[in-house]
Order: structure tokens, then sequence, then C-alpha cells
């Protein structure tokens, strides 16, 4: 299970843009959403979850619903520059401990730092809207665990989890997309769900 890569300094790995897409879509899919949401990236690192999502979050977009708010915020913000002007905000901050106010979100997305995943999901459900949505991936082993078991998964069960039928790759260059041992999941919470989490496989590929 361990990599002689090391470990990315505060766990920064580039997400698959095409894992990010895929994931977006499906989610828009399975819940129906007709309308535009506001979305917060958060740990965004060079931003490719508020960018790749920006397109699939305005999905029902007219004159008469405006572009959603896209924010994104981390400790080291990484967003080239030519893409800076798809975000409404950009924080360059701690995203547990930074003051949003009273801004409210319909959803908060990314691929957190696997060590504070737990702060970070708890985190983003006190800023979404009533009814709104938590998307995260993480390692498919979240779902160990006694802890999180008895305690976060109790208080809030996710509503669906997407297995990745490919092993994402956070290392990759060019064409070559090297892979480690873990598999992994799109978590999916929704504020104020209650029920039993639904199981599916998210089925996503590399663009040629």
């Amino acid at each position: 299970m361990k990599s002689n890569r090391g470990r990315s300094p505060r766990d920064f790995y580039t997400t698959p843009p095409e894992l990010v897409e895929s994931a977006i879509w499906a989610f828009r899919y399975d819940e129906d959403l007709q309308y535009p949401l506001d979305g917060l990236d958060a740990g965004c690192g060079n931003g490719v979850w508020g960018i790749e999502a920006f397109g699939g979050l305005t999905f029902a977009y007219d004159e008469e619903n405006d572009y959603p708010d896209i924010d994104a915020i981390d400790l080291e913000v990484k967003i080239p520059s030519y893409r800076t002007h798809l975000f409404d905000h950009i924080y360059t901050d701690d995203f547990i401990t930074h003051d949003f106010g009273n801004k409210k979100y319909d959803i908060v997305f990314g691929n957190p730092p696997y060590s504070l995943a737990e702060e970070f999901i708890r985190r983003s459900l006190d800023l979404v809207n009533e009814d709104g949505y938590v998307y995260f991936l993480l390692r498919l082993s979240f779902l160990e665990g006694i802890n999180r078991g008895n305690k976060l998964f109790r208080e809030f069960p996710p509503k669906r989890i997407y297995v990745c039928s490919r092993r994402p790759s956070f290392f990759h260059g060019g064409k070559t997309h090297t892979t480690d041992t873990l598999a992994y999941a799109m978590f999916l919470w929704q504020k104020g769900y209650e029920g039993n989490p639904e199981l599916d496989w998210l089925d996503w590929k590399y663009n040629a």
C-alpha cells in the first residue's frame, strides 16, 4: 500500500479532469437537477474541480437564471491565471477555519486531503443550504473505521457512493497514467438525508 514516491505536501494531488466531468454529470443526472448551483471548490489546488464543474453546474442557465457563483479556497491556490475568470471568489485561506460570513452554497465539492476528510465533510455540511450537497472524491476505504461508522456515518449517512471503475492517476504526465494500489469513490451527501446509501459505479475514462 505504500508508494516509493513519498507523500505530496499537504496531500495535494491533482484529480484527472475526466473523472471530475463524469462525476458531475452522474450527480446531475441521478439527482435530476434542472437549475444552476452555487458551488465551492474546497481545497481547490489548481482548481480542476471548479473549472470542470462549471459547465455541469450551469446546465440550466438561461436569461432568467444567471450563472451561479463558483468559489474556490485553499491555503495555496494554484489556479492558472487564464482560468481565474471562471471563479467569482478565490480565497487563499484555511477552508476549515475561514469565515464565509452568511454565505451558503448549493454544493461543496472536491478532493480533500485524506487526513482532514472528516473535518472537510462536517465543515461543508455547515456551509450548504438545506438539502444542499457535499460531493467528495475519497478512498473507498473511507467507509471503514469504528469512529466513522458509529459517529460520522450515523449522524450524516451518505446518500450515494459511486465506486470509480477505473483507478484515478494522480501522477500522470502526457499519456502516461500511473496509479497506486488504492480504490476510490465519489461520496455524495445531501443535508438532511436520513436514508441508507445507494451504491453505484462511476464509469469514466481518459480522453484520447
